[in-house]
């Protein structure tokens, strides 16, 4: 029986939050993911080189034509996406350039500038599949955060936010809910079937409002279950838009258009 030696690793929760989901999607339990991962990248990394070293060296051998193989870069301890086959065979497994830089050994930005300019390859935007764009709807429709489903999911904040563009905020979900308590029976003003869920929004916060002018404790009554921050931020931004005026320090009313 091989004798095994405990590591301990320390991690914040959201470094926990991203192994957990990826050892999940993987289907290991998370120190079997841990384990392998370091395996994994302690084998593939090769040793490092001077910038200007390896600069020689690809340009040397571009000179004569040379093709890289895997074989040959890991046993010259040379980075590995310097092999076209190599590359399009991990991108082909669903591997990222980050993934891929990871594996090298190099930056993302140095492996990027390197598959453009020698194959062709542009790393793009990654495209989500349908059913992981429902995931992203379906699960902030639950109340997740959008930073939380990026974390889970491996993606940016902003791209998340970006399949989210037509759906609600968290204070434009939390304001919709107060019009609704205390009018339940207002009938937003007749607008387009095409315009954006915001514009609507804005109408309904517009005529929930009640009586304008009103200061800004009385909108945040009616809005936004008293919280006077969120309605100062709201109100700026109408008011920057000319959809209200200021008539004097802490009131707005509507703009006469």
């Amino acid at each position: 029986m091989p004798k095994w030696n405990p590591v301990q690793v320390n991690l914040t929760s959201e470094e926990a939050e991203v192994l957990e989901a990826a050892a999940k999607r993987a289907g290991m339990p998370v120190e079997v993911y841990i384990k392998n991962a370091a395996l994994t990248v302690t084998r593939e990394v090769p040793s490092k080189r001077s910038g200007h070293e390896l600069m020689w060296i690809h340009r040397e051998a571009a000179s004569r034509g040379h093709t890289w193989t895997e074989e040959e870069l890991r046993e010259k301890e040379l980075p590995l996406y310097w092999s076209e086959a190599w590359v399009r065979a991990r991108l082909a497994e669903g591997l990222s350039i980050q993934q891929l830089a990871v594996l090298s050994g190099a930056h993302k930005n140095t492996v990027d500038r390197h598959l453009d300019s020698h194959f062709g390859i542009s790393a793009g935007k990654r495209v989500l599949t349908s059913a992981e764009v429902q995931t992203i709807h379906q699960r902030f429709a639950a109340g997740e955060t959008r930073p939380a489903i990026a974390r889970s999911m491996g993606l940016s904040k902003t791209t998340v936010s970006q399949y989210l563009r037509d759906q609600p905020s968290f204070y434009e979900q939390d304001a919709d809910a107060a019009i609704q308590r205390s009018q339940p029976h207002l009938e937003s003003p007749p607008l387009d079937a095409d315009e954006p869920w915001h514009k609507r929004l804005l109408a309904q916060q517009l005529a929930a409002v009640n009586p304008w002018p009103a200061p800004v404790a009385q909108i945040a009554d009616q809005l936004f279950n008293g919280n006077r921050s969120v309605t100062r931020t709201w109100a700026s931004k109408q008011f920057k838009d000319g959809h209200l005026v200021r008539p004097r320090y802490g009131w707005y009313d509507l703009a006469r258009k």
